[in-house]
């Protein structure tokens, strides 16, 4: 997520804010108070799962200006009509809108459209490793919920009111250090990250440089796109082996960094990723693939034979720490063991003490 897609979110909650000390300030009567109690939650959680679920365009472009206009505008309507003649209108049952718990506003409509947006919504991403953003706009939906629980205890709400604040400025921090941080093609850590990881090294530990072969082809022949798919396959392989740290240092070129100098294990981890790569079939993604992922399921099920894939190969040089030499000494011998491995036909894994 952008920096300015926070905007998106600081909005919703200035909105919601607002309208909540305006019920609290207005002498509304008591129906109205609690038709407002119903539909101010409703309506906010409504627009949490939009800017959840649809992907926030640049604010500065007619459609981000609209989404926010939507967003900030929809919860100051609820001020502009009169909430309790609308009940005749909208045939609204006030029972509905007693609370549940005395001194919380938990009405049923809230209690059931909020346990619908977790399992759509929560309960798919919990499962996985979530993002920094993901993370932050769940506590924002939990902290504003909570908030207009407790709009009739207002100590209660102050303090959420606060400790949302302090989440909306947390999360932007985790952000800002995360684009710095991670490489946000591979989400691998960034070649910021590995300088940082390189001064704790201590003596007994050794460093990898490895690149993509013929990558420059790769790009030519079948475009940036394919080019990206080879990135994203080479982080998830390295992902995947243990007992190393990985990293993108730039380009088509990662960093791999072991906290031991075992010569015997790394060669082997180090040749393990290398035929992993080596016999992983890429599959190029067609220019003319349907829009729809299920035409897509059938196009691909009636002919896989038809589907090109292409082979990637990656070259290793590794270089194990010797006595009294420095970091970044131990990185540009990886470098130049590497291109030892490249003159010597690709495809291979070379390690140095």
């Amino acid at each position: 997520m952008r920096q300015w897609s926070w905007w998106y979110w600081l909005g919703l909650v200035a909105s919601v804010f607002f309208v909540s000390q305006r019920v609290l300030a207005e002498a509304l009567t008591e129906d109205g108070v609690a038709v407002l109690q119903v539909f101010l939650p409703l309506l906010m959680v409504a627009l949490v799962l939009l800017l959840s679920l649809l992907p926030k365009p640049p604010l500065w472009r007619p459609l981000g200006l609209t989404l926010l206009a939507v967003v900030v505008g929809l919860p100051l309507l609820l001020l502009l009509l009169s909430l309790a003649d609308a009940q005749h209108w909208w045939g609204f049952n006030l029972f509905a809108a007693r609370p549940l718990v005395a001194g919380l506003s938990l009405s049923w409509p809230l209690l059931l459209f909020s346990l619908l947006v977790v399992g759509v919504w929560f309960i798919p991403r919990a499962k996985r490793s979530g993002q920094p953003r993901e993370w932050t706009e769940l506590a924002v939906t939990l902290l504003l919920l909570l908030m207009l629980l407790t709009t009739q205890q207002p100590q209660l709400m102050n303090l959420a009111a606060f400790a949302l604040a302090l989440t909306l400025l947390l999360g932007l921090t985790t952000q800002m250090l995360n684009l710095a941080y991670v490489d946000e093609l591979t989400q691998l850590p960034a070649r910021r990250a590995l300088m940082n990881e390189m001064r704790k090294l201590g003596r007994r530990s050794a460093v990898t440089m490895l690149d993509v072969d013929h990558f420059k082809k790769f790009n030519d022949t079948y475009g940036h796109d394919v080019g990206d798919q080879v990135l994203r396959l080479i982080a998830a392989q390295l992902r995947k082996e243990p007992g190393c740290k990985a990293f993108r240092y730039g380009g088509e070129e990662f960093t791999l960094i072991f906290s031991h100098a075992d010569k015997e294990e790394i060669t082997q981890r180090l040749e393990s990723v290398r035929q992993r790569v080596a016999n992983y079939p890429l599959r190029l993604r067609s220019q003319r693939r349907p829009v729809s992922g299920k035409k897509g399921q059938q196009k691909r099920g009636g002919g896989a034979g038809k589907v090109k894939t292409v082979k990637v190969t990656i070259s290793l040089g590794c270089a194990i720490r010797r006595p009294g030499e420095s970091t970044d000494a131990m990185l540009k011998r990886a470098d130049s063991i590497l291109y030892k491995a490249k003159n010597a036909g690709r495809n291979c894994a070379l390690v140095s003490l």
